[in-house]
């Protein structure tokens, strides 16, 4: 599915499976939004809490997914990620 003209706002997660950096550790590392133009803002949870902005989730997967070592969850209903 593309998100570059969903209607509204996107919910996701990025569930890590295994950490490569040690940094970030595993499972929901970040919770993000997919913009109904594409763009997307992305948070982490971990103890340095920053926001990332991207131009598109492929982006966030590029810099963020470690070769499959990390997976974006995207809600499948309005009420968000469970």
């Amino acid at each position: 599915m593309s998100y570059e003209t969903c209607s509204g706002p996107v919910l996701f997660e990025l569930h890590r499976d295994n950490d490569p950096t040690g940094f970030s550790g595993t499972g929901v590392v970040a919770d993000g939004v997919i913009w109904p133009d594409g763009t997307v803002s992305m948070r982490w949870r971990g103890q340095v809490r920053t926001t990332v902005q991207a131009s598109c989730l492929t982006d966030i997967q590029t810099i963020h997914g470690h070769d499959g070592a990390t997976r974006v969850v995207v809600a499948s209903d309005s009420e968000g990620v469970r």
